[in-house]
């Protein structure tokens, strides 16, 4: 056995083709065919139906197959963003939003000059520390669809 390893495909050709599903997600065509992502990147037609059909296999998108490419391989007729595609490209909050948002209340504390200010936001971000993670993400989450005018 050697340590060799395979080339990065995340970087160079599965993450691309997912921010380019995310941009074209909301447009009145569906989300991301292999043509549009193709298109979009200005990458073969195949490349894009591999990655698609990558991004589908790791729970990222859900694809439709059917047709053909320009190759052998069946076609990515459609596609949805799941939700830990969402994460990556950061429509939604990631596991670190309940860091980040610790993070932010630091920075607003140590920003501040008000004695009263800084001491109320002392106390909830000391307070967040007895708050799950999993809890913190939703609370974020929900802040961020009620902002966006979606919750």
């Amino acid at each position: 056995m050697t340590n060799e390893r395979l080339p990065d495909q995340w970087h160079s050709r599965d993450l691309p083709v997912l921010l380019c599903v995310a941009r074209l997600e909301g447009r009145d065509a569906p989300v991301g065919t292999s043509d549009m992502v193709a298109i979009e990147l200005e990458i073969p037609e195949e490349e894009a139906t591999t990655a698609l059909l990558a991004l589908d296999d790791g729970r990222y998108i859900k694809a439709i197959t059917g047709g053909a490419t320009l190759g052998s391989g069946p076609g990515v007729l459609a596609v949805d963003l799941r939700e830990r595609g969402r994460r990556v490209v950061g429509l939604w909050p990631g596991e670190d939003a309940a860091d980040s948002l610790v993070d932010a209340l630091r920075q607003a504390e140590d920003a501040t000059s008000d004695p009263e200010e800084r001491t109320a936001i002392r106390r909830a971000w000391s307070s967040l520390g007895g708050v799950s993670r999993d809890v913190m993400v939703d609370v974020v989450a929900a802040v961020i669809a009620r902002q966006s005018g979606v919750g």
